[in-house]
This record gives C-alpha cells, sequence and structure tokens, in this order.
C-alpha cells in the first residue's frame, strides 16, 4: 500500500479542482475576460471536519497590521453567501519570480505567491489550499510541490518565518483569540509554468472557506457544485521573452470573491 502524504491524503477526500466553464476574470475596466476552454472535471466534496488532521504551525503576528508588501483581503459576508459560512483571513504578496534547479528540468523560472492565513472564525479549521492560475490565453496551471524551491524563497522573504509548501500545506489552523496578536501560517504557492503569450491571468484560491452552490444541471451541463474562491487579478506589462516580476501587477481592484 503507498504511503500518501498528508496533503495527498486530504486531496484524496478533498480532491478535484476543475475550470467551471462560466469562470470569469475581470480587467481594471471590468470587461470580461474569455474564459478557458478547459475540461470539466468533478469538483472537490465539502471541506471536511478539522478532527481528521494535525494542526499547522503558526506565527504571532500583530493583529490587523499588515506587513510590508502585502494585500489584505476583505473576507466579509457577500450578499450570495449562507448567513453560517466560515472564511480565513488572508493577506498576499503580489506575484513573484525566481530561477531554480528542477530536478529532470533543469533550471527553470518559477512563479509563486508568498501568503500567511489567519483564522478568526473561533473554531479550528482545516485548511486545504488549492491554487490555481488562468490565463486570457485558455490556459490553466495548478500549483506544484517544489520543496527546494521553497527554501530559496523563505531565505527571500522572510528568512526567521517558518515557510509551508504545497506538500506540508495541508492540516488544522487554530483560532486566533489573543487579544492584539493573530496566529498566523505562512506559505507560498509555486508554478513552474505560465503561457508566455498571457497579457492577463488570475489567480483562483479555494481552502479558504466552506461556502459552496449546488448548480442544477441543464440540457448541456451537468449538475455540479461551485466553492468560493478568492480571485485575483493581474495583468502583465513588458515583452514575455525577458518578463521581470515588476511588469506583473495587480490590476484595480484586485480581487473579488467568486463560486468557482
Amino acid at each position: 500500500m503507498p504511503v500518501w502524504s498528508r496533503r495527498e491524503w486530504a486531496l484524496s477526500v478533498a480532491a478535484g479542482l476543475t475550470l467551471p466553464n462560466g469562470a470569469i476574470a475581470q480587467n481594471a475596466q471590468n470587461k470580461p475576460v474569455e474564459p478557458p476552454a478547459a475540461e470539466e472535471l468533478a469538483g472537490p466534496d465539502p471541506i471536511p471536519p478539522a478532527v481528521l488532521s494535525k494542526p499547522l504551525p503558526t506565527v504571532p503576528v500583530r493583529a490587523g497590521s499588515p506587513s510590508f508588501n502585502f494585500q489584505m483581503v476583505d473576507t466579509s459576508l457577500q450578499p450570495a453567501d449562507r448567513k453560517s459560512l466560515w472564511v480565513l483571513d488572508l493577506a498576499f504578496k503580489p506575484l513573484r519570480m525566481r530561477t531554480v534547479e528542477i530536478p529532470g528540468k533543469g533550471r527553470r523560472t518559477i512563479y509563486y505567491m508568498y501568503y500567511r492565513v489567519v483564522n478568526r472564525t473561533g473554531e479550528p479549521r482545516l485548511f486545504v489550499p488549492q491554487f490555481s492560475i488562468v490565463t486570457n490565453t485558455n490556459k490553466r496551471y495548478d500549483d506544484v510541490p517544489l520543496p527546494q524551491a521553497v527554501k530559496l524563497i523563505q531565505a527571500r522573504e522572510e528568512p526567521s518565518t517558518p515557510l509551508l509548501g504545497s506538500v506540508d500545506l495541508v492540516g488544522v489552523i487554530p483560532p486566533s483569540k489573543k487579544e492584539g496578536v493573530d496566529d498566523a501560517v505562512f506559505g507560498v504557492a509555486i508554478w513552474d509554468n505560465m503561457d508566455p503569450k498571457a497579457s492577463r491571468f488570475s489567480i483562483y484560491v479555494r481552502g479558504l472557506s466552506d461556502g459552496y452552490k449546488a448548480v442544477k444541471a441543464t440540457e448541456t451541463t451537468a449538475a455540479k457544485k461551485t466553492y468560493k474562491s478568492l480571485q485575483i487579478d493581474f495583468q502583465i506589462f513588458g515583452d514575455h521573452i525577458e518578463l521581470h516580476e515588476d511588469e506583473i501587477r495587480l490590476m484595480d481592484p484586485a480581487y473579488h470573491w467568486a463560486y468557482w
């Protein structure tokens, strides 16, 4: 019997990340971007109870005070949300680039998003993050496990702060209940590929909430579930042949919540 990592086990419970045909990204002028023609797969099940996994290591940070270059996300419930759902707090840095040695692939340029998550829901919550890049050229890229890159990213961002990659970033986040202090989990999502022809893209983040919707079948589509996800929108300014991370910029508005 194969030995599974905690991430593989949890994703077997909450398995499958799909790009629904109705996924829409928006640019700064709120003009729709045509959704990718990605293959339809079964969506993940609702996030399982928190008792099924181990707690993730946390780092104390000052409550409500973003660190340098972090984008704070508003987690207020939306009109389409049911009142009983929970949402984890997320703060993230803009997408960055780094050249690393990847076994079997040689030196490659990777893209990564450094972020922190805080649980202010009052109860332990299981965190099974799923990050996916969707480009305006109809391509989708899921985050990949690159443990060798995590150490390099940690040294660049916050050397003294423990950083978890996708292999280790599945577990329970305890609730933050201390006055003036949040217990934060620091993580990084990594991609080792990107369509060089893309001029805009969105990062969809699942796992921050237990919100979902059941979508009824139609004459042309099967019944499915969509999940409360954070959509972060970027635009690329520059030559794709010699792209620099400073040319990858957040749109305005930078993000919004969607059921995806």
